[in-house]
């Protein structure tokens, strides 16, 4: 079957490493974090870690992060990293490199080629660049690696009918070739904006139904009785995750490069990442209502995960919204049963406290007793409000 080695073993390259190694082929990853190749190293004895050969391998998969920094703007340094060590240890011959992360339009042909390229290798002719944006749906049960649709996109077209076999290969699900590697980096970034459009509707219109006294998660209901041309999203305290509330400012980025200002993406954004703070104000007209302050007073934090039952916190909400706690003079008891090492206290100690904020919808959270918590903030809008005793607040509600 080949060799392959994937760069960057996390929530994308770890499940993609696995699957290559079930369907044959020789798997070596490569991974900077030492604490994670120990714990790989034990767990999964069909990958080879750190191996000296591993960028000999027939094909390379890129599945490093694609962050912004602290003003939204791109960071390519991990794709950077990336590809310089590639063009170190490459042997050429052929080789697929294949780009799994996201990136805006343009990424792989004008920064990642001139960095392959500068030892003297030639695509086209030495190796091949394609890109296959990553999809995946960390907890999802149903949909995995394995079985969910890829798109492809190539530089040349002996790089196109590689990267396409190489995909049908391991997959037991569709593979669309696109006309361009431009292509498939704008799919992946449409298909997340796209979304991020769609929660910061959901958000603002939660905002102003509240203002309306009207309850936001009803409403959604009654719209999604209609079976045609709808594609709703429930509003929340914010949009976590590795792809939603970042790559839209990849796009931004791009665009605003070439003249054109996306104000509505950017507006939609906007909306997402006002939402952590917006939760803590209905926290505190809730504190109001029973005559307390945040100052002071326990907040219990049901979950830090920026999605349900998995252990993931990039780009959570619920940072943000135990930063600000915390700076309002919050007491902050923390648990999350995924993440034991963000947990401050025991689910027990967060029910005992003045106000509960839930910022995750685990499954174990809608199991429990809120009847005798005074204030409740539901983060998720999962909870039947008449299970809780005291005041209770959703997004919208």
């Amino acid at each position: 079957m080949g060799s392959v080695c994937v760069i960057g073993l996390g929530y994308v390259g770890l499940p993609l490493a696995l699957l290559a190694a079930e369907k044959g082929y020789t798997v070596y990853g490569v991974e900077n974090n030492v604490q994670k190749v120990n714990i790989l190293a034990e767990k999964h004895s069909s990958l080879l870690i750190n191996h000296v050969d591993a960028f000999l391998s027939d094909v390379i998969i890129i599945a490093v992060p694609t962050p912004v920094d602290e003003s939204k703007n791109p960071d390519l340094g991990p794709v950077q990293e990336a590809c310089e060590e590639i063009a170190r240890c490459m042997r050429g011959e052929g080789q697929l490199i294949i780009l799994e992360s996201t990136v805006n339009p343009f990424v792989s042909r004008k920064f990642v080629l001139p960095l392959l390229e500068k030892n003297g290798f030639v695509e086209g002719k030495d190796f091949f660049l394609a890109h296959c944006p990553e999809r995946i749906d960390p907890g999802n049960a149903k949909w995995n690696v394995s079985n969910i649709p890829r798109v492809v996109g190539a530089l040349c077209p002996e790089g196109l009918e590689k990267v396409k076999n190489f995909y049908q290969n391991i997959l037991s699900a569709d593979v669309k070739v696109l006309s361009s590697i431009e292509a498939a980096e704008m799919t992946k970034i449409y298909e997340n904006s796209l979304r991020a459009v769609n929660i910061a509707f959901a958000n603002e219109m939660a905002i102003v139904m509240q203002n309306m006294k009207l309850d936001a998660k009803e409403i959604i209901t009654g719209v999604k009785t209609k079976p045609f041309g709808l594609d709703l999203c429930f509003p929340s305290c914010g949009v976590g995750g590795h792809c939603i509330p970042v790559d839209p400012f990849y796009l931004i980025d791009e665009s605003q490069k070439r003249g054109f200002d996306p104000s509505f993406l950017r507006t939609a954004m906007k909306v997402n990442t006002f939402m952590p703070g917006y939760t803590v104000s209905l926290l505190m007209h809730a504190m109001n209502d029973v005559g307390k302050s945040i100052k002071g007073s326990t907040i219990g934090i049901l979950g830090v995960a920026y999605k349900k039952d998995v252990d993931d916190i990039r780009e959570s909400p619920a940072l943000e919204v135990i930063k600000r706690v915390k700076s309002l003079g919050g007491d902050l008891k923390i648990y999350d049963p995924f993440l034991p090492e963000y947990s401050t206290a025991t689910k027990e100690e967060v029910l005992a406290s003045d106000a509960v904020l839930l910022l995750t919808d685990h499954s174990e959270f809608l199991s429990y007793d809120y009847f005798s918590v005074p204030v409740f903030i539901d983060g998720k809008n999962v909870l039947d409000k008449n299970k809780v005793g005291g005041v209770y607040k959703g997004i919208g509600r």
